[in-house]
């Protein structure tokens, strides 16, 4: 439980004055009001605002005309009301809202909010003198008030319970065939006299298991089963005096799901898409043994929409599928009523009823209950003692995990002794008033952790691993799941949990850095076609529970240069690892896809790796993973997460369509505009195309699933993003065509080749991520996978020691990951290149190749472009030198070429002569050499080799006396004549091999494939090459080589005895340019900073070629401690008290703000540079500080430009706030070397 801002608060004196009107029988009372008011009601805006109850307790009707509400003893007049009566034992709603309406046909809002400290509140009558009710007078002013608690008045006579609907209602049904009746259906006066009638509940069933559930006529049959996935259900019922109703539940059995409406509100919803339509589908599966049994749903709030009389109960009804054997939903709806509504003393109300009696009242809450040792990793056994700062409270306690009540666990009477892992739950409580909710602590002892039942002692007591057990355990956080019946999560073997259980879940750090503790909603997800019995976890965070926010940073301590993540969440998935855990990779696609989109600048999920545990049972290692859904994009795009629509797409990108967040308007327009003649002219406003580019240009770069989903927002402007769904299998060899259409087909050939500026997007988002270390580039794609393996690797020994016999051992894992790094990513970026060229996604044309790629130069540096076209153009304002539609920008200018400088040179090409050996001998180590004899070796012309596919078509080579058991290793020597390798800017080295590989020049390794170190004459490589006639190109520093002669040396490895084939070709060039063509411009000198945008053109075909660019700064240096440094901050702003701060923000920490200042004598290139703590912030690309100058980062422009007005210097914002109390400020560069480190306060 998260304490109060008090720890307990009695009112055993409170002014409260009820006085009766003096000229009429009635008698008015303030009875309810809620002052910080979040979910209670919305007032017809929309907004939550403050409310006021007004109750007329008399016999007769009592006329409001002239009085007047206020929150000023000094001011009795504020707010007067207009002609409207309270009719006798009514209830007259106000909202405190400050927007002052007064007219009787409408709302009424007063010209004033209530605050939430506690102030005065008073109805008076039309003399403005004489008080009628007051709360606060004198020296007892109105206490503390909690949001969604409302205050008021006891009216709880006499409750008896009462069923409004039961198991036998009548009901009417209809299944509908399209969507003639909209929403209409469920309004209380829409006519159903021409659906069918029948008895609750309603369904069909191929089988048994529902007969016993169906009432009469409930049965539907082949009139529901495999015509639609929703039916319609309306229940009508009679309610007397709806004001004494104090409890509504609502008990629903359902197969698959549900959307209720009382009087055409929704109330309740289980499994159900955000889209709703005439044939929606359930989201999720409710298993049958699930769906016989009520589940209760608490809708007192809503108890405010029954009517006196005729209300109704409609109920749409929906089925997980249009070919499931079954489907169920029955409902009863029973309540709770007061007979006796007479009016006692003030007090806290639990439930809010808003003109409706108030049942019984509290005087304060029990004060948290306090625990002496925090939550934590433990070597030695302690006594925990447990308080609650309210005198007279009594605690009581658990040991295992269960729910504490005042009627149920252990009572405290002394400290704990805690020796071993231990879950300690406890509640405070005391007659008369709110008891806590229930604290949970989970003491984690890892020596007692590797001991535990489910872990395998072949890999806890290992000479190996058992050493690193307890380092294992503490090397990622922990994420402890508490409910009171785990039994069936732990049942392993038993589906997947679709329905919620209570449950706490704690985050503990081994290094002591404070995590959290909140309450939500357990369940599975995931796992519809599988049942593994490693299982994926969601814990929603919901006000039946406890907070509607996880409001906590899971994902700090990561470095995410576009969209750091927020530090508010709706819900917590914990990911098994499902079929990524052995059949499809080894754990880590999920986290590699997702953090390639955000490194590629698109909006995904962020992750960490945790371990978990279930009432104290280590359950494994699991991907903590933001859930793509409404509210994630609100908290990034902002906007109510009721603005956004989210989209699920499985097989194809087409099947299981489900909008499972927002109305679907956005969703079922975009479906509209892609189905038209020419989807991209008119989507722009629907789709993010660069978006859906990087989307595609990824997912074709690996195996996983065509699954995908969407978020987007028509209320806020944000087109649909796209993100993988579930990318178990990514990372292994490319297994889809480029090509494909993609989701709505708006990726197919004949849409994008209609559209030249669509071509040409592609073509530029290619290159942006293909080439120049982009994203996709080997390197970059090495060190994405490497880092999460290093964050992964020491906490996998305890998942391995826990899954290892059914997933992944941990060496196997390793071994999957080493591949990866060795054999997969370093092929894999020109193989796509090459299938995208082939598939003419990308332009022959060689884009142009800077001689320097951005970063800083000297005015007296000559930058070169090199291409195969005849044309360059470029721009240095920028602008695109190409102008949509394909004409040149007239403002670009065109690069000269004079043919001056350097031309590349090629050396060694496909007929190339090698000398070679190919007998199968062992010739060890000193083949290598510059200086080995080689003249008994044979020579031949390249491509050498054998085999049946044209492999040697410069020369067969031998593979031995028996086809079965060839040679496993044949070796290779030439030698070239460089005259100067230093004039060179590298050398492009393309081999060509089958299956191993390794490459020497002048007796030093520089290539390696396939093959393990330290591989012999017998060793056959370690696996085989998907694409053997395939160019593989590297780069070869021009160190590598010496002046004069150069020995390169080749060996190459069968995969196996038994292999039908070898091949082996070399091409080498020495680059004057990063690689491009051999026309080469003139040099270009810059002499201030810029962006330099260029392309390739030929002006016969007219083509051009994709957009190549970088940014330049003028003798500028790297950042660091001698010349960059933090010159102000402020952390703790005063409140803001102006109005034109108060119209920004009323939260004080958006008017922080920290001031950088460089020292140096030279511009400091910032880009790259992040807060490791304090802040979340990362200087963007191409941030160039001047020498002298000064940069700002605050929290909020507008707060900050309200208080101090507009900056001229350079200003970003950051996420996160600056503690008040004193923290450490730590800022670091790219390399993770500390810049600024000091702690203030």
């Amino acid at each position: 439980m998260k304490p109060l801002p008090i720890t307990v608060v009695f009112f055993k004196v409170l002014s409260v004055i009820f006085l009766s009107c003096s000229s009429l029988e009635g008698a008015l009372h303030i009875t309810e009001f809620m002052a910080n008011n979040n979910e209670s009601i919305d007032d017809e805006d929309g907004d939550a605002s403050d409310w006021i109850e007004i109750f007329n307790s008399g016999p007769d009707p009592v006329s409001l005309d002239g009085y007047f509400l206020t929150d000023d003893s000094g001011a009795l007049t504020k707010w007067k009301f207009p002609s409207i009566k309270i009719s006798n034992s009514g209830f007259l709603l106000i909202f405190a809202s400050e927007k002052d309406r007064r007219d009787p046909r409408t709302e009424l809002h007063t010209n004033f909010k209530l605050s939430g400290k506690g102030e005065y509140l008073a109805l008076v009558e039309s003399d403005g003198n004489t008080i009628v009710a007051e709360f606060g007078s004198g020296d007892a002013p109105l206490p503390v008030q909690y949001e969604d608690i409302s205050y008021g008045l006891m009216q709880g006579g006499g409750l008896v319970p009462t069923v409004l609907i039961g198991s036998q209602q009548e009901v009417k049904v209809l299944v509908p065939s399209n969507d003639s009746l909209g929403n209409d259906w469920t309004g209380l006066e829409f006519s159903d006299a021409d659906w069918e009638s029948a008895r609750m509940g309603i369904g069909y069933d191929e089988n048994s298991t529902y007969s016993n559930q169906f009432g009469n006529n409930g049965n539907l049959g082949n009139a529901l089963n495999g015509v639609n996935n929703s039916v319609y259900i309306r229940a009508n019922f009679e309610v007397n005096d709806p004001a004494s109703v104090t409890e509504l539940i609502l008990k629903m059995k359902y197969d698959d799901g549900f959307v209720a409406y009382l009087n055409d509100t929704l109330i309740a919803d289980a499994n159900a898409p955000g889209g709703l339509t005439w044939d929606s589908e359930a989201t999720s599966d409710h298993s049958d043994n699930e769906a016989v049994e009520f589940q209760d749903f608490n809708v007192t709030s809503f108890a405010y929409l029954l009517n006196e009389g005729k209300n109704v109960l409609a109920i749409h009804g929906l089925n997980g599928g249009i070919t499931s054997s079954d489907m169920l939903i029955a409902a009863e709806f029973h309540g709770k009523k007061i007979t006796d509504p007479s009016l006692g003393g003030p007090g806290y109300l639990a439930v809010p009823s808003p003109r409706g009696y108030n049942g019984d009242t509290f005087e304060g809450f029990v004060g948290d209950t306090q625990f002496s040792v925090d939550r934590g990793f433990f070597e030695e056994s302690f006594d925990l003692e447990i308080t609650s700062a309210t005198e007279g409270a009594k605690i009581r306690y658990t040991l295992d995990g269960t729910d504490p009540s005042p009627s149920r666990g252990s009572l405290y009477a002394g400290p704990i002794r805690v020796t071993r892992t231990t879950v300690v739950r406890a509640i405070a409580y005391l007659p008369g008033s709110r008891p806590t909710n229930i604290d949970t602590q989970t003491y984690l002892f890892p020596e007692d952790v590797v001991d535990q039942s489910r872990m395998r002692t072949s890999v806890t007591q290992s000479q190996t691993f058992g050493p690193q057990m307890i380092d294992s355990l503490k090397s990622v956080p922990t994420v402890s799941i508490v409910t009171d019946d785990p039994s069936p999560f732990m049942n392993e073997s038993s589906g997947n949990i679709r329905s919620e259980s209570p449950a706490s879940v704690e985050m503990i750090f081994p290094d002591g850095t404070p995590g959290f503790q909140e309450d939500g909603g357990l369940k599975h997800f995931g796992g519809y076609y599988t049942n593994f019995r490693k299982k994926s976890f969601r814990i929603g965070f919901r006000s039946q529970y406890g907070a509607t926010k996880l409001n906590y940073p899971m994902f700090d301590g990561f470095n995410y240069k576009h969209y750091p993540p927020t530090d508010r969440f709706d819900v917590m998935d914990l990911r098994s690892g499902s079929h990524d855990m052995q059949s499809r990779g080894a754990y880590m696609s999920n986290r590699f896809t997702d953090d390639s989109m955000l490194e590629m600048g698109n909006l995904a999920p962020h992750g960490r790796f945790v371990h978990v545990y279930l009432n104290g049972d280590y359950w494994g290692q699991y991907h903590l993973r933001e859930r793509w859904n409404a509210d994630m994009a609100s908290s990034y795009f902002g906007g109510p997460k009721s603005d956004y629509d989210a989209v699920n797409l499985n097989d194809g990108f087409r099947n299981d369509e489900k909008v499972y967040d927002g109305t679907g308007v956005l969703w079922n327009e975009t479906k509209q505009l892609s189905s038209g003649s020419n989807a991209w002219t008119f989507n722009e406003n629907h789709v993010d195309f660069a978006n859906l580019i990087d989307f595609m240009l990824l997912w074709v770069s690996g195996n996983s699933e065509s699954e995908v989903r969407l978020l987007g927002s028509k209320n806020q402007g944000q087109p649909f993003r796209f993100q993988m769904k579930d990318a178990d299998g990514f990372l292994r060899s490319p297994g889809h065509s480029v090509n494909t259409s993609g989701p709505l087909s708006l990726m197919s050939s004949s849409l994008i080749n209609r559209n030249p500026d669509y071509a040409m997007l592609l073509a530029d988002r290619i290159h942006m991520h293909f080439f120049n270390n982009g994203v996709l580039t080997p390197a970059r794609n090495i060190a994405r996978l490497q880092k999460r393996v290093d964050e992964a690797r020491l906490g996998f020994i305890a998942e391995s020691a826990r899954w290892g016999n059914r997933f992944r051992e941990y060496q196997s894992w390793l071994d999957y990951q080493e591949n990866l790094v060795n054999n997969h990513f370093p092929n894999l970026t020109n193989t796509m290149i090459g299938r995208f060229r082939s598939a003419g996604m990308y332009p022959e044309i060689i884009a142009p190749v800077f001689s320097q790629h951005g970063g800083s130069v000297s005015s007296d540096t000559a930058l070169t472009m090199a291409t195969d076209s005849d044309t360059i153009y470029y721009t240095t304002d920028g602008t695109d030198p190409r102008l949509s539609g394909g004409a040149v920008n007239p403002e670009s200018q065109i690069a000269s070429f004079g043919g001056g400088g350097p031309a590349p040179v090629t050396y060694i090409s496909s007929g190339h002569r090698w000398k070679y050996l190919d007998n199968g001998s062992n010739q060890g180590t000193a083949w290598r050499s510059k200086n080995f004899d080689d003249s008994t070796w044979s020579s031949g012309p390249s491509e050498l080799g054998y085999g049946s596919d044209g492999e040697g078509s410069g020369t067969t080579l031998s593979f031995g006396p028996s086809s079965s058991s060839k040679y496993p290793t044949t070796y290779f020597r030439t030698s070239v004549e460089v005259s100067d390798p230093s004039m060179f800017f590298n050398f492009l080295l393309r081999v060509k091999y089958d299956d191993g590989v390794a490459v020497y020049i002048n007796g030093n390794e520089v290539i390696r494939q396939n093959l393990a170190s330290g591989a012999s004459f017998a060793t056959f490589a370690s696996s085989t090459v998907s694409d053997e006639s395939g160019w593989k190109e590297f780069t070869v520093p021009t160190t590598s080589l010496s002046v004069g002669n150069n020995v390169i040396a080749a060996e190459i490895h069968q995969g196996s005895g038994s292999s039908s084939d070898i091949r082996f070709d070399m091409f080498l060039r020495g680059e004057t340019t990063q690689g491009g063509g051999d026309n080469v411009t003139d040099p270009l000198f810059l002499t201030s900073p810029v962006l330099l945008r260029a392309r390739s053109y030929d002006s016969g075909s007219k083509e051009w070629s994709a957009l190549n660019e970088a940014f330049f700064s003028i003798d500028s240096e790297a950042a660091g401690s001698d010349n960059l440094v933090i010159s102000e901050f402020n952390y703790h702003p005063f409140n803001p008290t102006r109005s034109e701060e108060i119209e920004v923000s009323t939260d004080r920490d958006d008017f922080e703000f920290i001031e950088f200042f460089n020292t140096g004598t030279s511009a400091i290139d910032l880009t790259g540079i992040r807060f490791e703590s304090g802040v979340n912030f990362t200087f963007p690309d191409n941030t160039i500080l001047a020498a002298g100058k000064y940069l700002l980062l605050v929290r909020d422009r507008k707060a900050f430009e309200a208080r101090h007005g507009a900056s001229a210097v350079q200003i970003y914002e950051y996420t996160g706030r600056l503690s008040n109390d004193g923290e450490n400020l730590k800022v670091i560069n790219v390399d993770s070397d500390s810049i600024i480190d000091f702690t203030y306060n």
